[in-house]
C-alpha cells in the first residue's frame, strides 16, 4: 500500500491540477474517502460535486462541509480546471458507474483508489489500488492521510468515519483488525459519535415505510428477495434495504429491487459471507464485493424478479 502512495504521490508532483470524482449516487463512502484525498494532497486540487438527488445522510453531510471552505466543482464549472490535470477516481473502477463518465474523454490520466472486485467495464488508468480486501474506500484514503503524516478536523473525521460504517452495516461486513484500528484513529483525530449518528438517523416516516417494504419479502432457500412498489428509487435506499433484510434469522444473502427511473431497475445483494452476490451481479451484469455487490437491468420490475430468481437457481 505504502508503494502505491508513493507512486500517487509522485503522479501527484506531475500534474497542476487535481480533480476528484467518486460514483453516481455517492454514499458517504465515496465522500469520505474524498475528503481524505482532499486534505492529504498537497496542491490544487478539487471535489466533483453532484448536483443529482442524494439521500438524507449526504445532504447532512454536505450541510456540515458548507462551513469547510473546500473546493467543489461540478459539470458547469470543471472545465476550468483541465490544465494538466489529474484524475482521482476513488470507491470504483467501472465506467458506467462514474459521476460524469464524459470527463474521460478529456483527461488522460487516472488514478483509480477503490475497494470492489474488479468487474466488467474497467475505466483504463495510469495507476490503481484495488484492494477487495478493505473494508471501504475511506480505510484505504486513511491510510494515506497517516501514511502523509496528516491528520483532519473533527467534522470531516466524522464524515469519513460515517462511511467506514455505512460499508460495513455497522462494522458487521467486511470489518477487519484493520478496520478497527482505522476507526480508532479517526477518533483521536476528533471524530464525534454524536455527530455521526445524526448525519446516519433517518426519519421515521422513512424507518415505517421500509418496515411495511420488508413485510412484503420473501425466502429462496436461505435468501430473502424485497420487491419495492413505486419508482425513483435511489441507488443506496436500495442497498439500506438489504443491509436490513441480513438482520433476520437464517438469512444468508438479501436482494432488494427497485425501479431508479423508467425501465431502469436496480437490484443491491447483500451477503453474510457464505453466498458470493459479487458472483451473482456478474452474471446480471453488475458487480461489487463478495458481500456487497449492484447491478442495473435495463426491464420492468417484474422481469427483472424473473431474471435474479431464475439466476438463484442457477448458481
Amino acid at each position: 500500500m505504502n508503494n502505491f502512495f508513493k507512486k500517487l504521490d509522485e503522479e501527484i508532483k506531475k500534474h497542476k491540477n487535481i480533480i476528484i470524482m467518486g460514483h453516481i449516487n455517492p454514499d458517504l463512502d465515496c465522500i469520505g474517502s474524498s475528503l481524505g484525498l482532499y486534505y492529504g494532497i498537497e496542491k490544487n486540487v478539487y471535489i466533483f460535486k453532484t448536483k443529482d438527488k442524494v439521500n438524507d445522510s449526504m445532504k447532512k453531510a454536505f450541510k456540515i462541509l458548507e462551513q469547510e471552505n473546500i473546493r467543489f466543482i461540478d459539470k458547469t464549472n470543471y472545465k476550468e480546471y483541465l490544465e494538466k490535470p489529474l484524475l482521482i477516481i476513488t470507491d470504483l473502477h467501472r465506467k458506467s458507474l462514474l459521476e460524469h463518465e464524459e470527463i474521460l474523454d478529456e483527461i488522460e490520466d487516472v488514478v483509480i483508489v477503490d475497494h470492489h472486485i474488479v468487474g466488467k467495464d474497467k475505466i483504463e488508468s495510469k495507476l490503481e489500488y484495488i484492494d477487495s480486501k478493505s473494508s471501504s474506500a475511506t480505510e484505504i484514503v486513511a491510510h494515506y492521510l497517516k501514511y502523509k503524516e496528516k491528520q483532519v478536523n473533527s467534522k470531516i473525521a466524522t464524515i469519513m468515519l460515517a462511511g467506514i460504517e455505512i460499508d460495513t452495516n455497522g462494522y458487521n461486513m467486511k470489518t477487519t483488525e484493520k478496520t478497527f484500528k482505522t476507526a480508532a484513529e479517526l477518533m483521536s483525530m476528533g471524530a464525534d459519535n454524536i455527530l455521526k449518528q445524526n448525519i446516519l438517523k433517518i426519519k421515521k416516516e422513512d424507518y415505517i415505510n421500509r418496515t411495511k417494504q420488508i413485510q412484503n419479502s420473501y425466502m429462496i432457500n436461505n435468501m430473502m428477495i424485497c420487491k419495492l412498489e413505486g419508482n425513483n428509487y435511489n441507488p443506496s435506499y436500495l442497498a439500506t434495504m438489504s443491509e436490513d433484510l441480513l438482520r433476520f434469522d437464517k438469512v444468508e444473502a438479501s436482494f432488494t429491487l427497485g425501479e431508479l427511473s423508467n425501465k431502469k431497475i436496480g437490484i443491491s445483494a447483500r451477503s453474510l459471507g457464505n453466498i458470493n452476490v459479487e458472483q451473482i451481479m456478474s452474471f446480471l451484469g453488475g458487480g461489487g464485493h463478495l458481500t456487497d455487490a449492484a447491478c442495473q437491468i435495463e426491464s420492468d420490475i417484474n422481469q427483472a424478479e424473473n431474471q435474479l430468481i431464475n439466476t438463484l437457481k442457477e448458481v
